[in-house]
């Protein structure tokens, strides 16, 4: 007998949940507003994404899900938790979802588990996976599936799971009921606004959120520290800011948000490598060599930064501290 669209609902729901992901919610594949592609263009045209150019590549793929995956009739949207349990101390200067693996990977394996269960039941089921690797503008689907709002520091917000989540993408052929028709109040569990507060605003160490909704990658310590691949020389022209003691991204406009007490323990995955990286000092980096390097964290998020960008930011960082 045939498994009705709901009950495909439920089962993606159920599977979520099985994973570990701290939420699930679906949206129907289609155009997204012309508000939300005016905002992104705007964006650019500013020269806020700095030098990462591919974000303006693909850009009708980017606002138009179906042109990303044939036959696409909904987007299916997964909030992965990386915060650390309360016992466990941030690791100063280093972004929080970086102290484990690659998320790309773990989250993919667990949507990739989900797309074979929902193979094994509709045998017609064709989709694709995606974790920040496609041009699909993720937290904007977030808010389509009903998994809450975009805050002030353009992060993904959710009154039931806080702020510390990475987002998984399954664009499916299947015509999948959305959230907000089969869970209505979901929408309202989830959603809202920051009103008034400005505390990721007044919390940037750079100026990159010099005004609401609107982050300037040029300023921005994660940006520098990640995805610049020039850092040193840009450093040594005088043209980057200040990095306060940070070398592998930055969370201050995370930890600023009043909704991390909504956070869920972050998968132990993403934490694998918090006993490597706890108690290390700046010359643990420094006498670090290449080879070493990559076989520490060869399925790490903090290959991608590079020892080299590590090296600059850990001087560069000194520099900062002391104005």
């Amino acid at each position: 007998m045939p498994i009705s669209e709901f009950e495909i609902y439920g089962l993606v729901k159920e599977l979520s949940a099985k994973n570990g992901f701290a939420d699930f919610g679906c949206a129907a594949a289609e155009e997204l507003p012309i508000e939300v592609q005016q905002h992104f263009l705007s964006a650019m045209q500013e020269g806020n994404f700095a030098s990462m150019d591919y974000l303006g590549r693909n850009i009708e793929k980017r606002f138009n899900p179906t042109l990303l995956v044939e036959g696409a009739r909904s987007v299916m949207v997964f909030l992965a938790p990386y915060s650390l349990p309360h016992h466990l101390r941030p690791i100063e200067g280093i972004a929080q979802y970086a102290l484990g693996d690659d998320y790309h990977k773990v989250i993919k394996d667990k949507l990739f588990a989900i797309m074979g269960h929902l193979k094994e039941i509709c045998p017609q089921f064709q989709g694709r996976a995606f974790t920040d690797s496609a041009p699909i503008l993720e937290r904007e689907w977030g808010v389509r599936a009903g998994l809450g709002w975009i805050g002030k520091n353009n992060f993904l917000i959710s009154k039931s799971c806080g702020i510390k989540n990475l987002i998984g993408i399954i664009i499916s052929n299947l015509e999948i009921p959305s959230t907000l028709e089969i869970e209505p109040q979901k929408q309202r569990a989830n959603c809202g606004s920051c009103g008034e507060c400005t505390r990721c605003i007044a919390n940037c160490p750079s100026g990159a959120l010099s005004k609401p909704y609107n982050t300037d990658s040029r300023l921005c310590i994660s940006y520098h520290s990640i995805e610049n691949r020039n850092l040193p020389e840009e450093m040594e022209n005088g043209i980057v800011p200040a990095f306060h003691g940070k070398f592998f991204g930055c969370d201050n406009c995370l930890d600023a948000c009043p909704w991390n007490s909504s956070n869920k323990e972050g998968w132990e995955e993403f934490r694998n490598n918090y006993g490597i990286l706890s108690g290390r000092d700046k010359e643990w980096w420094m006498n670090m060599d290449e080879e070493e390097f990559k076989r520490i964290f060869k399925n790490s998020p903090v290959l991608r930064g590079g020892l080299k960008n590590i090296k600059a930011a850990l001087v560069w960082g000194k520099k900062g501290q002391n104005g």
